[in-house]
C-alpha cells in the first residue's frame, strides 16, 4: 500500500495521523473554532476536522430527532457557511495544522473541492451513499486527494459496494478505511471490534484506521498497535457544554495524553530483535557464565563435576554447560589453578 500525501502529513508513514474531530463543538462560533483549533494543535494533534452541513439538501426536516434535539433545527443552529469553512481553511493554514471536512452530500463535496481541501473524509450514514462516492472517487482520481471512510453501523458486504465504487473510478490506492462504532458512546468495549483493523486491511488492500468514540483513549491507543494509520477522536473545550457532541468528545488535557500515548506506542512497535546498549548494562550482570564449582588445579580436565552457571554474564556463556554446545568446552584442561567462583575465560583453557 502507498504512502499517500495530506497537505504536509503523509498517512501511512512512521507516524499515525491524529485527527481532532471538532464536529460542531464551535456552535457555530468561528471565535470558538478557532480557539478549538488553536488548542488541538497544541494538544499535538495533526489535524482539525469540520464538518460541512447543507441541511436543506442532506436531509428532511423534522424528521431525525437526537439525543440533543431535532437534528435539522441543530444543524441550522450550528451551521458553518462555505465562506466560514474558508476562512478557516485559511486559520489552520496560519497555526500550522491541517483542515479536513466532511461533506455529508455530494453538494457539499463540490463546495469542499472548490475550496481547494486536501482530502476528503466521510462519516459512516454516507458509506451507503454510492453517488456520494462516485463524486469523491473522481475527484480522487483526477486530484490524487486521500479519501477516508468511516465505516460503522455497516455491514463488510456494504463496505464491499463502496470499495468496488474507488476500484471502478481508478482512486482505490487513495482510499483509507477507518474501523469504527457508531455509537455514542459505546458502553461496551466488545462494541470497539478492534480485529476488524485487520480484517479490513486484508479484505480490502488499503490502510485502515480507528473511527472512535470510546469515552477514553484505551480502544485507540490500542489501534494503532494493530495497524491504524489514522486515528480520529472527538474534540471539544469542555464537555460539560450543550451540544450533540460534546459529551463524548475529548477535552484538551485527554487529547494531548491521546498525542502522548500514540508517539510512545509508535516507537515502540520496532520487530527487529537486537540488544540495546541500556540492555547490554542489564545482560553483562544478568545472563550466567560458567563458574568453577569448587577448586580447579591446573590441567585437570573440565567437567560438570567441576563447573556450574552462575551470574554475572562476564565470562564463557552458561549455555556451553548444555549438550547443545558442550563440546566445545567440556574436557577442555584448565591453564593455570582456578579456585571456587571463579568465572571461567577461554583463556583459562587449553
Amino acid at each position: 500500500m502507498k504512502q499517500l500525501n495530506f497537505g504536509k502529513l503523509i498517512i501511512g508513514g512512521p507516524k499515525t495521523v491524529i485527527i481532532a474531530e471538532l464536529a460542531d463543538s464551535h456552535n457555530g462560533s468561528i471565535e470558538t473554532a478557532k480557539k478549538l483549533v488553536d488548542a488541538a494543535k497544541e494538544m499535538g494533534a495533526d489535524v482539525a476536522k469540520f464538518q460541512i452541513h447543507l441541511p436543506d439538501i442532506e436531509m428532511v426536516p423534522g424528521k431525525v430527532h437526537m439525543w440533543d434535539g431535532d437534528l435539522y433545527e441543530i444543524l441550522k443552529r450550528n451551521l458553518f457557511t462555505p465562506e466560514m469553512h474558508k476562512e478557516m481553511m485559511a486559520y489552520c493554514e496560519q497555526v500550522g495544522i491541517e483542515y479536513l471536512c466532511t461533506p455529508f452530500c455530494p453538494t457539499a463535496v463540490d463546495v469542499l473541492n472548490d475550496l481547494g481541501v486536501k482530502a476528503f473524509k466521510t462519516g459512516s450514514g454516507e458509506i451507503m451513499n454510492l453517488p456520494h462516492h462516485r463524486k469523491l472517487a473522481k475527484i480522487s482520481k483526477a486530484t490524487g486527494k486521500p479519501v477516508i471512510v468511516s465505516t460503522g453501523m455497516c455491514l463488510i458486504e456494504e463496505i464491499v459496494d463502496t470499495v468496488k465504487v474507488y476500484e471502478e473510478e481508478g482512486a482505490k490506492d487513495n482510499l483509507v478505511l477507518t474501523n469504527c462504532t457508531s455509537e455514542y458512546p459505546p458502553n461496551d468495549y466488545s462494541h470497539a471490534n478492534l480485529g476488524l483493523i485487520k480484517v479490513l486491511q486484508d479484505r480490502f488492500g488499503v490502510m485502515v484506521g480507528q473511527s472512535d468514540h470510546t469515552m477514553d483513549n484505551y480502544t485507540a491507543y490500542a489501534s494503532v498497535a494493530l495497524g491504524a494509520k489514522v486515528v480520529e477522536k472527538h474534540f471539544t473545550l469542555d464537555r460539560n457544554q450543550k451540544g450533540p457532541d460534546h459529551f463524548i468528545s475529548l477535552e484538551p488535557h485527554m487529547l494531548k495524553e491521546l498525542v502522548d500515548g500514540i508517539r510512545k506506542i509508535e516507537v515502540g512497535l520496532g520487530s527487529e530483535k537486537t540488544i540495546s546498549k541500556e540492555e547490554q548494562v542489564v545482560r553483562d550482570w544478568a545472563f550466567h557464565s560458567v563458574i568453577a564449582s569448587r577448586d580447579i588445579k591446573a590441567g585437570e580436565e573440565l567437567s560438570l563435576e567441576n563447573l556450574m552457571p552462575k551470574r554475572p554474564g562476564s565470562g564463557i556463556p552458561a549455555k556451553y554447560l548444555d549438550p547443545m554446545y558442550s563440546k566445545a568446552l567440556l574436557g577442555k584442561k584448565a591453564r593455570h589453578d582456578l579456585v571456587v567462583n571463579d568465572i571461567v575465560q577461554w583463556d583459562d583453557l587449553s
